[in-house]
């Protein structure tokens, strides 16, 4: 072959002309050459492989304030690193694009929202919102929280058998939910040798109502301090409706001292401090 490569040499054998070569005048000139026999090839100048696609590590926008005009080259390519031979070259582009003109200044009136279900009217002052999935709206309701409640006096009961009796009555105003109460309550009863007080507290009726609050008393004449803690009955409806004042509706919470004893012993029970009675109000959903 007429052409060929030895390790980096090319060897070439044939004719070489020198266009123009000898021609002040042109300021051009060019070789041809001609392979022995008119046949021959560069396996140097061979198609390479395919190169890797460019590597963009970051592709960022920047606006612009209206009216400025916007950079040039838009957008700006920054190389990071050029790549090499089976390595990717790396960019960086970046974008640059007009903000948008300011607006008008907006109302934002809640009341007139479409998805609020009521407009606000008397006695919703202190109101919050809560969202109702099922109608996909915002209800406007009274905050969740409760409140404490003491009775305006407690008065000492005489030394006698008399049994059930009421120590103390607390009303509770109407509440915007519905609500438990948890009841603390103490006293100090002095008995005979065989009576044994317990205190309840009753939801509504000193006879009849929910028992919310117990505290099992001691046998004997100077027992210690009865101490009443939230204790309605096992096997009530608690959680559920046991117990539960609806909201809207006022209700009274008696303290009762009852002699469970099998006797007719006497006792009594001091006025407060000695005695106290407390309501912690709890609301629910």
């Amino acid at each position: 072959m007429s052409i060929s490569v030895s390790g980096n040499d090319i060897q070439f054998d044939g004719t070489v002309r020198v266009v123009n070569g000898a021609n002040p005048e042109s300021g051009v000139a060019y070789l041809i050459l001609t392979p022995k026999g008119g046949v021959g090839s560069l396996p140097f100048l061979a198609q390479g492989l395919p190169g890797k696609p460019p590597v963009f590590d970051s592709i960022t926008m920047e606006s612009v304030d209206p009216g400025t005009p916007l950079p040039t080259p838009n957008p700006e390519v920054t190389m990071v690193s050029p790549g090499g031979d089976g390595q990717a070259s790396h960019y960086t582009l970046k974008f640059y694009q007009h903000k948008g003109d300011k607006g008008d200044t907006g109302t934002v009136t809640i009341s007139a929202a479409e998805d609020l279900s009521a407009t606000p009217g008397a006695g919703t002052d202190g109101y919050t919102l809560r969202y109702d999935h099922s109608t996909q709206k915002w209800v406007l309701t009274a905050l969740w929280t409760g409140n404490q409640y003491v009775p305006g006096s407690i008065s000492a009961t005489a030394y006698t058998n008399t049994s059930p009796r009421v120590l103390g009555q607390i009303e509770v105003p109407p509440q915007p939910h519905p609500y438990r109460v948890n009841p603390f309550a103490q006293t100090e009863v002095t008995g005979s040798a065989s009576t044994r007080v317990d205190l309840v507290v009753r939801v509504g009726d000193p006879s009849t109502g929910h028992r919310v609050g117990f505290s099992k008393g001691k046998v004997g004449p100077n027992p210690p301090v009865n101490v009443l803690i939230p204790a309605p009955p096992a096997g009530e409806s608690v959680p559920g409706s046991y117990g539960v004042v609806p909201a809207g509706e006022a209700r009274t919470f008696y303290l009762i001292a009852e002699q469970k004893a099998a006797t007719d012993g006497s006792w009594s029970t001091p006025a407060a401090p000695d005695t106290t009675f407390y309501l912690d109000v709890r609301p629910l959903a």
